[in-house]
């Protein structure tokens, strides 16, 4: 505690943080053991750059917010283990005729700087990095002590279900071939894992970013033993190889928790086929502003979620963020007044304070069962996995009617085609139109990287493929909103300008170019684009009268909706995305004519 005292002044001394709030702190701390720099951070008191460079100045020791990974040599960095490296936040560089080059996290902890400096036996040469920004240089350099594979002169790591795979020591070629694609996965913040026999070689695809790539190969002879090593750490039948098999593994990659998701299923070229679907249970749980919504679709879906009825529904392919949306919808409103259930398949994030099922249709827990089990469970939130079939949908809008509020998702191309993919399950339009009170679609698109991201004058082709030519535009303007699509905060009423370009020049767009920081393909990570339809008297009228989806979708542009593209639209404005990321992801938009 006297330590923590001692970090408080410091970040007090500079003008980090107010003394009022470091003593709310340490009442924090004396009832849970966290360290004052983690609630400092995490209450949003200063950033973690902003402590880090206060404890440098403090020290009187050099400051860096990054670390440049080709600098640092392995054999150097590798003499102390992983494990100590993590635990005291601190990586060794480089290590000189007569000094070590140091980086660290934490510089009060002496005791660790002095087990370096009796380790090489020189003077310490120390810089003062953030913390998270040292743990993912440790977990990148660590990783790449593993890279010798006796397969394919590739990469590799180490496996055990139950400790981190780039500290096991099991020499087995086929484990560490295996543990590799995990390995180098994580590393490569990549989604998915495909496994496919090929006529003459194994070839092994990560998904990343949404885009597929050849990731490594390796001769056909080592298929079998491969399949049988995945198939063991999935709890699979190893002789079954006629039928497909879902199984899961738990691992743990450079510190993180991750859960797989593997399938198999059989193909012609004698082998079977494997895809893996990666899940970073470390990943921080996002909130609704996390997401990249416009401020006003923020307010408005912040708004829907704080309601004490009806049904929310999150639309969009498989693999589009649905179920990121839904979290961050419930855990905007996770309090401890408020009794929230879900029913999921599977159960992708734990959160405190909310009561997870996982459906198993095997033994009859679907998602009806469970729904219609919630209602004797005294909810005041419910959250559906997926509306399926005509059952669970009954009991979400019997929910609803009864005074609980649900959330959900169904897979429909855009907003409007929920109301009619609803109507196709038998549903009674009244009861549609009663029950839905908004209804989100949403696409991911990559984000350019914006240390090399390239802008350029957009072209008149560009504005009409992106539906902010000056015709569309003005048409955009000219609209009257509907009361439901106005926001307010702190109930004052929220400037909203559409998208367009009210411009003679034309505007900056952006393209990608590619650059060591993003392995040269110029995106990193991806972004949500939404269309939010709020369910007023107008759009109700036409659910009553039967319209098809895409009248529904223009009385709900004529209110004040955005579609996808405008979204997209808009982001690629701010240099977000780019022009094709946008087309690409909402092709089957409809612009109101």
């Amino acid at each position: 505690m006297q330590e923590q005292r001692a970090l408080g002044e410091i970040l007090m001394r500079h003008g980090v943080v107010a003394e009022e709030a470091l003593e709310a702190l340490y009442a924090e701390q004396r009832e849970k053991p966290v360290e004052l720099f983690d609630l400092v951070v995490q209450n949003r008191l200063a950033t973690d750059i902003d402590v880090a460079r206060a404890l440098a100045r403090e020290c009187g020791l050099d400051f860096a917010d990054d670390i440049d990974l080709d600098a640092i040599t392995l054999a150097d960095a590798t003499r102390l283990p992983l494990g100590y490296a993590r635990s005291h936040r601190l990586l060794v560089l480089k290590e000189y005729e007569d000094s070590v080059a140091v980086i660290c996290g934490d510089p009060l902890d002496t005791a660790a700087l002095d087990d370096v400096r009796a380790t090489f036996g020189k003077r310490l040469v120390v810089t003062v990095a953030p913390p998270a920004v040292v743990n993912e240089a440790i977990n990148r350099v660590y990783e790449r002590q593993e890279t010798t594979s006796d397969l394919e002169g590739g990469e590799h790591a180490d496996n055990a279900d139950t400790i981190d795979i780039l500290e096991s020591d099991d020499d087995a070629p086929i484990i560490r071939w295996v543990n590799s694609l995990f390995a180098q996965a994580a590393k490569e913040r990549a989604s998915d894992i495909h496994i496919e026999p090929e006529e003459k070689e194994v070839l092994v695809r990560y998904r990343v970013d949404g885009e597929l790539y050849i990731a490594r190969r390796a001769s056909r002879q080592f298929m079998s033993s491969v399949i049988a090593r995945v198939k063991i750490m999935a709890g699979l039948n190893i002789a079954e190889k006629r039928l497909p098999q879902d199984g899961r593994i738990s691992l743990r990659i450079a510190g993180r928790a991750i859960d797989v998701r593997v399938s198999t299923v059989p193909t012609s070229r004698d082998h079977e086929r494997i895809v893996m679907r990666l899940l970073n249970k470390t990943n921080v749980l996002l909130d609704l502003p996390d997401l990249g919504f416009s401020q006003r679709d923020f307010l408005l879906m912040d708004s829907l979620v704080r309601r004490p009825d009806g049904i929310i529904l999150v639309t969009g392919p498989t693999g589009s963020g649905k179920t990121t949306t839904l979290y961050a919808c419930i855990n905007r409103i996770n309090h401890p007044n408020i009794n929230i259930l879900t029913a999921e398949d599977p159960v992708e994030y734990e959160i405190s304070g909310i009561h997870q099922v996982p459906v198993q249709p095997k033994i009859g827990l679907t998602f009806a069962s469970a729904l219609r089990a919630f209602l004797r469970q005294d909810p005041d939130v419910i959250m559906v996995g997926e509306i399926r079939d005509k059952e669970t949908a009954e009991i979400a809008m019997h929910a609803s009617m009864t005074g609980h509020l649900v959330l959900s998702t169904i897979h429909t191309n855009d907003a409007a085609s929920a109301f009619t993919r609803l109507v196709q399950m038998e549903i009674e339009a009244f009861r549609v139109r009663s029950t839905i009170v908004g209804i989100l679609a949403q696409r991911l698109v990559r984000v350019l990287c914006p240390h090399c991201k390239e802008g350029y004058p957009g072209t008149p082709y560009e504005l009409e493929q992106l539906g902010i030519d000056p015709a569309r535009t003005r048409r955009r303007d000219d609209r009257r909103l509907s009361p439901a699509y106005i926001a307010r905060s702190a109930n004052e009423i929220v400037d909203y300008e559409p998208v367009g370009w009210r411009h003679v020049e034309p505007p900056t767009l952006y393209r990608a170019r590619g650059c060591s920081i993003c392995d040269s393909k110029g995106f990193t990570g991806r972004l949500g684009i939404y269309e939010l339809l709020m369910a007023d008297d107008a759009v109700g009228e036409a659910v009553m009268q039967s319209s098809d989806a895409q009248s529904i979708r223009r009385v709900a542009q004529a209110r004040g909706m955005d579609t996808l593209r405008d979204d997209g639209a808009r982001k690629a404005l701010l240099g977000i995305t780019t022009v094709e990321e946008v087309v690409a992801a909402t092709q089957d938009d409809m612009f109101d004519e």
